[in-house]
C-alpha cells in the first residue's frame, strides 16, 4: 500500500495528485525551486524539498535520491518530463519504488510511434499512409509515393514537438536536419518517420482508457481536441461534437483493442484523426495522464488519479469505473501565460491580482495565486477552467459566464482568445475542425481586457481592506479540485 509519494512534477498537476493523495491518506513530497517556495503545490505537500539543481524534473537520478532519502514508496510524474520515460519507470522499479503510470514494456512500445503504428496495423486499426525513414533520400522517395504534403515526425515525439510540414522535396530537405536535432534534443533519438498530411479539415479525437494488471480495460468516452495552435491543444470537450454513435463506438473499441495488444496498464489516451468522410486513423497513444483528464472526470464522476494509484498497487478497477457511463457535457479551456496579440509568445511575471469563478458546473485546476511568480522557465499553463452542463448548450452558457468572470492580472494571457472562441459560430454549433484557429485574427488589445485588469486590481484592494476590518466576515472557501454541479463527490479539500 502506498504511504508516501514523491511528485516528479509541479504546478497544477502536482496539486491535482496531492488532492487525491490527501483523500487516500497518502503523504506527499514536493520538489521546488526557490521562486516557487510559496506555490500551491508546495504549500499543500506533506514534505517540501528545495531543489539545488536546475530542471530537477528532468533528472531521474536526482529525484530517485530524494525519494530514497524521504522513504517514498511511489513516484508520480503526472504529465511532467519523465512521465513517458521508460528508463525512469524501470529505474523506479529497480529501486523498489512504484511508478504511478504505465508498465515499462508498454511505455517503451507506445513511446515509439513507429512501433505503435506497426502494432495498430497488426490489430487491424486504420493508420495514415507513411513509414519510418532513415535518410533524407528515403524520405523524399516515400513522399513521392504517398504524395505531398507530408509530415516529418520524431518517432519518440510528443506534445506537438518534433513535427514539421513539407509541401515538396526542397522543403523536406530544409526541415530534415531541424527535426533530427529537435528529436535528439527532446527525446534522445533522431529516429524519424514520414506520414501523409491529411490537411486541416479534420478532427482530432482521443479516447481515455484505464487498464489494470488483471486485464480489465475500459474506455471512458472520447474527447474532441480540435481547437489547436501549432499542434498544441487549447480546448477539449467530451463527448466530442460531430461524432455519431456508430463512429464513437468503433473508435472506443479500437482504443481498447490497441491498449490490450500493448499489454498496457494505468491511465492512457489513444489518439485518432477523423476526416470529413468519417474515416478515422490511429496516430499515437500517450502513455500518461493528460492535461485534459478533468473533462472525462466531469462526465463520468471517476477520479482518474485515484484509479492510477490503485492500479499501481495492483488493485483491479472497481465496478464504479468498469460500469461508468457518460452524463452531460464538459469543456476544458487552457488558460496560459501567452500573449494572443503577439502571436501567443510566452509571457510571465508576478500575478498582481486574480479572481476565479465558481458555482454550479465550474471547476478550476490551478497552480497560481496572487503575488506568485509565473515562471517562463516552465510550461505556460496557468490554470484549467472546466465547465459541465446537462448538455453542450448549458456547458457553453456556463463557460461564457465563467470566462467573463475569470481574471488574471500582471501579464498577458490567452483569455481574449477563449472569449472570442465561445462566441465563434463554428465552435458554438460544434461544427469545427483543426482549421478553426486559422480564423482567429486579433488586431489589438481591446478595452474589455483593460477593464478586466482594473477590476482585478480593485478586487484585490477591496479584499485587503475587508480583511483589515474588525467586522469583516470570512469569505466562503472553495476547493480548486471540485467536480461539477454538486452531484459529484469532492476528492480532497
Amino acid at each position: 500500500m502506498i504511504k508516501r509519494v514523491l511528485l516528479a512534477c509541479r504546478g497544477e498537476i502536482a496539486l491535482r495528485f496531492i488532492r487525491t493523495a490527501q483523500g487516500l491518506g497518502i503523504e506527499t513530497i514536493a520538489v521546488y525551486d526557490d521562486e516557487e517556495k510559496t506555490a500551491h503545490f508546495v504549500m499543500a505537500a506533506t514534505y517540501r524539498v528545495q531543489a539545488d539543481i536546475v530542471h530537477p524534473f528532468s533528472s531521474p537520478d536526482y529525484l530517485l535520491a530524494i525519494a530514497a532519502e524521504y522513504h517514498a514508496d511511489a513516484i508520480a510524474p503526472g504529465y511532467g518530463p519523465l512521465a513517458e520515460n521508460a528508463n525512469f519507470a524501470k529505474a523506479c522499479a529497480d529501486a523498489g519504488i512504484l511508478f504511478i503510470g504505465p508498465n515499462v514494456s508498454a511505455l517503451r512500445l507506445v513511446g515509439n510511434k513507429i512501433q505503435a503504428r506497426q502494432l495498430a496495423i497488426s490489430t487491424g486499426i486504420p493508420v495514415i499512409p507513411g513509414a519510418a525513414v532513415t535518410s533524407l533520400k528515403e524520405a523524399q522517395e516515400l513522399a513521392t509515393v504517398i504524395g505531398y504534403p507530408i509530415l516529418l515526425k520524431a518517432a519518440n515525439g510528443g506534445g506537438g514537438r518534433g513535427i514539421r510540414l513539407a509541401e515538396n522535396h526542397d522543403m523536406l530537405e530544409r526541415i530534415w536536419k531541424e527535426v533530427e536535432r529537435e528529436s535528439f534534443a527532446a527525446f534522445g533519438t533522431a529516429d524519424l518517420y514520414v506520414e501523409r498530411f491529411l490537411g486541416y479539415n479534420i478532427r482530432h479525437i482521443e479516447v481515455q482508457i484505464l487498464a489494470d494488471v488483471t486485464g480489465n480495460i475500459i474506455a471512458l468516452g472520447e474527447r474532441g481536441c480540435s481547437v489547436q495552435r501549432r499542434r498544441q491543444k487549447m480546448v477539449e470537450e467530451s463527448p466530442a461534437p460531430g461524432i455519431d454513435e456508430a463512429l464513437r463506438n468503433v473508435i472506443s473499441e479500437s482504443a481498447v483493442k490497441f491498449a490490450r495488444a500493448a499489454n498496457y496498464t494505468s491511465a492512457g489516451t489513444v489518439e485518432f484523426l477523423v476526416d470529413s468522410t468519417g474515416q478515422y486513423y490511429f496516430i499515437e497513444m500517450n502513455g500518461r495522464i493528460q492535461v485534459e483528464h478533468p473533462v472525462t472526470e466531469a462526465v463520468t464522476g471517476i477520479d482518474i488519479v485515484e484509479a492510477m494509484f490503485a492500479i499501481a498497487e495492483g488493485i483491479p478497477l472497481s465496478d464504479d469505473v468498469l460500469k461508468a457511463v457518460i452524463h452531460g457535457h464538459a469543456i476544458e479551456f487552457r488558460i496560459c501565460a501567452e500573449d494572443p496579440f503577439q502571436e501567443f509568445l510566452p509571457t510571465g511575471g508576478v500575478v498582481t491580482a486574480c479572481h476565479f469563478p465558481y458555482g454550479p458546473g465550474i471547476r478550476i485546476d490551478t497552480g497560481i495565486s496572487e503575488n506568485q511568480n509565473q515562471l517562463i522557465l516552465y510550461d505556460s499553463l496557468c490554470l484549467k477552467l472546466i465547465v459541465w452542463g446537462r448538455n453542450r448548450n448549458e456547458a457553453i452558457s456556463r463557460a461564457k459566464v465563467a470566462l467573463g468572470e475569470l481574471l488574471i492580472a500582471g501579464f498577458p494571457t490567452n483569455l481574449p482568445f477563449h472569449r472570442w472562441l465561445i462566441d465563434y459560430s463554428p465552435f458554438f454549433t460544434g461544427h469545427y475542425d483543426l482549421s478553426l484557429f486559422s480564423n482567429y485574427h486579433p488586431e489589438s488589445p481591446n478595452e474589455t481586457m483593460q477593464y478586466d485588469i482594473a477590476i482585478a486590481v480593485a478586487l484585490r484592494e477591496y479584499l485587503s481592506i475587508t480583511e483589515l476590518s474588525e467586522n469583516a466576515t470570512t469569505l466562503p472557501s472553495f476547493s480548486n479540485w471540485r467536480l461539477m454541479n454538486d452531484r459529484r463527490a469532492s476528492y480532497g479539500g
